[in-house]
C-alpha cells in the first residue's frame, strides 16, 4: 500500500473540515427557517383565531339584531290585527225588554233547553244541565249573572246548535259550571262547557270551571276569552278549541291533567293557532302547556306556563314576545 504524503493528508483534513463548516452551516439555516416559519405560524393561528372571533362576534350580532327585527316584524303585524267582531265586544244586552231572564232556581226537571236566538239572562243554581239548541244561523247570548249548574250526566252547559254563542260573566259576580266523572248518552260533548260553533267568552265576572269527565272548556270551532277571569280544572285539556284560540286581556288560570291550550286543526286565517294578546296565563299541565296545531303567539301579558312534558309543542312556529317570561 502507498503511504499518504503530509500534502494529501491535510488537503483531506480541509475537506473534512470544510464539510462539517458546511453542514453546521446548513443545520443552523434550518433552526432558523424553522424557528421563523413557527414564529410565523404562531402568528399566522393568533390573527386567524382573532379573525375568528371578530367574525363569531359579528355573526352573533348580526343574528341577534336579525332576530329583533324579526320581532318586531311579527308583533307589529299582529297588532294591527284585532280578531274581536262587535258581538265579542257587546257585555250588555241590545234591548232589555226584550231580553229573556231565567231564574234557573224556578226551573224543575234538572234539563233547560234553550231553543232560540237573543239575549239570555241567566241567575240561580241547578243540578242538570242548560242546553243551548237553536237554529244554525242564530246568534245566542248568554249572561252568567252568578249561576250555580252541576251536572251529572254530561256537560253543565252544553251549545248543540247555534251559529255562534257568547257567553258574558255579568260584573262583580262568580259563576260555576261542574260536571261528574260520568256522562250517559252525550260522549261526543266531552267537557264541562262545550260548544259545536264559535264560542266566545267575555265580561268583567269570574267564571270557574270543574272538568271531571274530560275537557273543562270545549268548541268544535273557535274560542275567544277577552277579559274577565276564567279559572279551569280538567281531567283532559283545559281550554281547546279545534280552530283556534284567542286570550285578550284576561286571567286565566289552567290545571289540567292533559294539555293546557290544545287546538287541533290547520288551515286558512290562522286555523289552528293559539293567541295570547295580554292579561295573565298560568298554566300547570299534566303534559302539554301548549299544544297546538299551528302557530302560537304570546304577547303583552304575563305567562307562566309548568307542564310534565314540553310548555310549548305545535306543528307550526312559536312566537314569543321578549319579556316573557315562563316560556
Amino acid at each position: 500500500m502507498r503511504k499518504k504524503s503530509k500534502t494529501e493528508t491535510g488537503r483531506a483534513a480541509c475537506t473534512v473540515l470544510a464539510l462539517c463548516a458546511a453542514l453546521s452551516l446548513t443545520a443552523c439555516a434550518g433552526e432558523s427557517d424553522a424557528a421563523r416559519a413557527g414564529q410565523n405560524g404562531e402568528e399566522a393561528a393568533v390573527q386567524a383565531g382573532q379573525n375568528g372571533e371578530a367574525a363569531a362576534a359579528q355573526t352573533g350580532s348580526n343574528g341577534e339584531a336579525v332576530q329583533a327585527r324579526q320581532d318586531e316584524e311579527w308583533l307589529e303585524e299582529r297588532l294591527k290585527q284585532d280578531r274581536r267582531t262587535k258581538h265579542d265586544l257587546r257585555t250588555e244586552p241590545e234591548d232589555v225588554e226584550k231580553t229573556e231572564r231565567m231564574d234557573l232556581d224556578a226551573c224543575e226537571g234538572g234539563k233547560i233547553i234553550l231553543s232560540g236566538g237573543g239575549d239570555i239572562w241567566l241567575s240561580g243554581s241547578l243540578e242538570g244541565q242548560v242546553i243551548v239548541d237553536a237554529q244554525e244561523d242564530e246568534l245566542v247570548h248568554l249572561y252568567l249573572d252568578g249561576v250555580k249548574i252541576t251536572s251529572a250526566k254530561g256537560p253543565a252547559l252544553w251549545v248543540r246548535e247555534a251559529a255562534k254563542v257568547i257567553v258574558t260573566l255579568v260584573s262583580d259576580t262568580e259563576s260555576v259550571l261542574t260536571d261528574s266523572p260520568a256522562y250517559e248518552d252525550c260522549e261526543e260533548a266531552p267537557a264541562c262547557l262545550y260548544s259545536v260553533c264559535d264560542l266566545t267568552i267575555n265580561g268583567d265576572g269570574a267564571l270557574r270551571v270543574s272538568g271531571y269527565y274530560e275537557d273543562g272548556v270545549r268548541s268544535k270551532d273557535r274560542i275567544k276569552v277577552l277579559d274577565g277571569t276564567l279559572s279551569v280544572q280538567a281531567k283532559g285539556d283545559g281550554i281547546r278549541g279545534n280552530d283556534g284560540i284567542y286570550m285578550y286581556h284576561a286571567s286565566v288560570d289552567i290545571e289540567s291533567e292533559q294539555n293546557g291550550l290544545r287546538t287541533a286543526n290547520q288551515g286558512a286565517e290562522d286555523r289552528g293557532v293559539i293567541e295570547v294578546n295580554g292579561g295573565t296565563l298560568s298554566v300547570i299541565a299534566g303534559r302539554n302547556g301548549f299544544r297546538g296545531a299551528s302557530d302560537l303567539y304570546v304577547y303583552r301579558g304575563s305567562c307562566r306556563v309548568s307542564a310534565v312534558e314540553e310548555k310549548a309543542r305545535t306543528e307550526g312556529k312559536v312566537y314569543i314576545s321578549q319579556g316573557e317570561q315562563g316560556l
